[in-house]
């Protein structure tokens, strides 16, 4: 199953492209936006809660480098890292964290629910960034290895924030439970150039419920229904739509202490920010590429024996 033709199902910047899959369905992303200066492209993808994803990820081009793809999930913690050898140019692509050498826990979206328990105000498992996907992509050469993996996961993410917080996402994710997965190996890496010791790229995919991206002007409204057709879901939806508005606010607020924030650390005008960040986004217009040769790689791929 493939989305129309006029969507794009791809953030492509800098060589590499990254993508969200659920299952062999590639989901649309939104109001794709490129910053060259922080080197970061960013959009909105419509979360289905219940649903097992996969994070995608490629070079576009044969390199003189490896590439290691870094994938953050909800905040800071990393959730997958995953390696592309200089002339591989397939999708790498995470399903889950890794929890042994062969056994990992799938991403799946999940609802984000409040509760008023003063104690999960300060749970350390509460999510610090809910609803964000952030795969960083490093350009790198091999210092050594295979090797067995010795890694240790991460706890997984509690799914309610206190009632008073202001993170507003709607979804999260969560781990699903542990299953078998392909064997993999670890190698380690050391920066291509001094200068790689940062990100070469970093994609930013931020996901919520549909209804709020259709409130907030990220996803096209839907065509109208025929007034014979009846709509089983009005009141679900109305719902939905008050939820959304109260989240677009409560986002909107968060970007303004972000914004105040920076003013404040680089000793400017609040007003000299906005405009300085303002001048320096620029909006590009991305069409879709069309890949006859698309197909899914092994689940993960830091062990490339097999590449």
């Amino acid at each position: 199953m493939h989305p129309p033709q006029h969507e794009i199902t791809e953030l492509t910047f800098r060589g590499f492209s990254t993508q969200i899959r659920i299952g062999d369905r590639r989901l649309p992303v939104y109001k794709p936006e490129y910053d060259e200066e922080t080197k970061t492209a960013s959009a909105w993808i419509a979360s289905e809660p219940g649903e097992e994803y996969f994070v995608c990820w490629r070079k576009n081009a044969v390199t003189e480098y490896y590439a290691a793809g870094e994938v953050y999930i909800d905040g800071p913690r990393q959730r997958s890292n995953t390696l592309a050898r200089p002339f591989n140019t397939v999708w790498r692509i995470s399903k889950g964290e890794r929890t042994a050498p062969e056994k990992e826990r799938p991403f799946i979206f999940s609802k984000l629910t409040t509760t008023g328990d003063d104690d999960t105000a300060v749970d350390k498992n509460v999510p610090i960034d809910p609803g964000t996907i952030t795969v960083k992509i490093f350009r790198e050469i091999i210092a050594s290895g295979p090797e067995e993996w010795d890694g240790v996961p991460c706890d997984p993410f509690s799914t309610q924030i206190h009632e008073k917080s202001k993170k507003a996402g709607g979804h999260i994710t969560k781990m699903g439970d542990e299953r078998k997965a392909s064997p993999m190996s670890l190698r380690y890496t050391k920066p291509f150039t001094p200068e790689d010791s940062d990100p070469y790229v970093v994609f930013i995919l931020r996901y919520r419920p549909e209804a709020i991206l259709r409130a907030g002007g990220f996803m096209p409204q839907p065509e109208h229904q025929s007034q014979s057709e009846p709509n089983d879901d009005a009141d679900e939806g109305a719902d939905e739509v008050a939820q959304a508005e109260a989240e677009i606010a409560a986002l909107e607020a968060a970007r303004q202490t972000r914004v105040a924030a920076l003013a404040k650390r680089k000793g400017v005008k609040l007003e000299d920010v906005e405009a300085d960040l303002a001048r320096k986004r620029r909006k590009v217009k991305q069409e879709e590429t069309i890949n006859v040769d698309l197909y899914f790689a092994p689940a993960e791929v830091i062990d490339l024996t097999d590449l």
